[in-house]
């Protein structure tokens, strides 16, 4: 049997819309901690003709009690308009800088945090970073010192990183269906 997954809320603009995963037979999932992200494509190269499905860690949409490592916020670079299915790549979303919001909303505010920089104090440590344990989980990255590729020159790092999660899935991304109804007076 096939292993459905079920519809969830992401964000696009700020806006929030439903993703909803469409089966591919694989039977492997994309998923973090808990949650499935619906099943894997049999190419997890990013390509430029997909979408993008970004995964920011950590976030404040989706949390998982005593897990704090796995919250997250989902984030999309477009909507399907025409209700056909669309392959989506995603990405990782590290945040590194204490200081931003960890409750980024759209593709533009990500593609600001990972061109902006920052300078982590002196005593700064890897566990002092925002979403070190999942870092850790996903690229191995356990210590400042692996982070060296990602420094300047002058010892800066992105405030925010974005990388291939080497996953990809298909499912259509739709603005909520808010139809209200009105009683008459």
């Amino acid at each position: 049997m096939r292993e459905a997954v079920k519809p969830f809320s992401v964000y696009h603009d700020g806006d929030d819309l439903i993703f909803t995963p469409e089966s591919v037979g694989t039977r492997r999932m994309a998923s973090i901690g808990p949650w499935n992200l619906g099943q894997r494509l049999g190419d997890d190269k990013p390509a430029d003709k997909r979408l993008n499905l970004y995964v920011v860690v950590p976030g404040t949409q989706y949390r998982a009690p005593g897990k704090a490592e796995y919250d997250h916020n989902l984030v999309i670079n477009k909507y399907t308009v025409d209700g056909k299915p669309r392959d989506w790549d995603i990405f990782w979303c590290f945040i590194l800088d204490p200081t931003l919001k960890p409750d980024l909303r759209s593709e533009r505010e990500l593609l600001l945090g990972k061109h902006q920089r920052f300078r982590p104090p002196t005593l700064f440590e890897f566990k002092d970073i925002p979403s070190h344990a999942l870092m850790a989980e996903r690229l191995s990255l356990k210590s400042m010192a692996d982070l060296r590729r990602f420094r300047r020159a002058d010892g800066s790092l992105p405030r925010l990183l974005i990388l291939p999660a080497r996953l990809a899935v298909r499912a259509t991304a739709e603005v909520r269906d808010v139809t209200t109804t009105q009683t008459a007076h």
